[in-house]
């Protein structure tokens, strides 16, 4: 066979090949172009995230407040004691904190469950006056330079009933008589400044939301001091900080 014929067959063959090629692509389905969305994107480029719990809801007393109001108390509470925020709050915000179990018994107990003598509300600043602790100083104003001796707010009542009082004194804060007292029964200290501002501000002023009178054992319950046996939380443990490798 010649050069001419062979290259004739060749090109025959090769055209039969394309046609053969061609017919079985045409049998085929069209597919259509593949459209990836935004979303399947995201999915496709980025794992699944690990499943976070929640946050701890610490919002307890004031549970179902519109915002705008919850946020109005707050100010309140921080000008009746003349701090910031981050007294009670810290980062992140919702952990709880010991200040905010205070400020939930502190309105729990008080300003929601006692009212004035004359019926209106108590509100924090009625006892606080812009004192975060305000017995470290209200209880001692104008008394600064006198002597005081003997009963001031029991004075004339009858001996009896006097020692019925100061027994119950006694057990409301779980103390003995010299907690208040020194050897000179009539000598005054500061713990008998406290004991008659509460007497006075709070026992004498105020009473239960039911109308019933309001006593020492109400808040104390056998503590001298009720705060301080609160079931505080624990602060989020923070993990030791890394030393710098060389």
């Amino acid at each position: 066979m010649d050069h001419k014929s062979r290259a004739k067959l060749i090109v025959v063959v090769f055209s039969i090949v394309l046609l053969v090629a061609s017919a079985i692509q045409a049998k085929e389905p069209a597919k259509a172009p593949e459209v990836l969305s935004l979303s399947s994107a995201a999915a496709a480029q980025d794992p699944k995230p690990a499943e976070q719990k929640p946050a701890t809801e610490t919002l307890q007393i004031l549970k179902g407040m519109p915002r705008q109001q919850i946020i109005q108390e707050m100010r309140k509470m921080a000008a009746a004691l003349s701090v910031d925020c981050n007294f009670c709050h810290m980062n992140p915000f919702p952990v709880d904190t010991p200040r905010k179990s205070v400020a939930r018994l502190m309105m729990r107990d008080y300003t929601m469950g006692m009212k004035h003598k004359d019926g209106s509300a108590l509100a924090c600043n009625d006892c606080h006056k812009g004192e975060a602790n305000f017995l470290r100083t209200r209880p001692f104003e104008g008394a600064v330079g006198k002597k005081l001796a003997g009963r001031q707010v029991l004075k004339g009542m009858p001996q009896d009933r006097l020692m019925q009082v100061m027994t119950a004194f006694t057990k409301a804060l779980g103390v003995e008589c010299t907690y208040c007292h020194t050897t000179d029964f009539d000598e005054d200290t500061p713990k008998k400044q406290i004991a008659r501002f509460m007497m006075t501000q709070f026992s004498q002023g105020l009473v239960k939301q039911d109308g019933s009178a309001v006593g020492c054992n109400d808040c104390h319950q056998g503590h001298a001091r009720p705060l301080a046996v609160l079931p505080f939380p624990r602060r989020p443990e923070q993990p030791p900080a890394k030393k710098p490798t060389d």
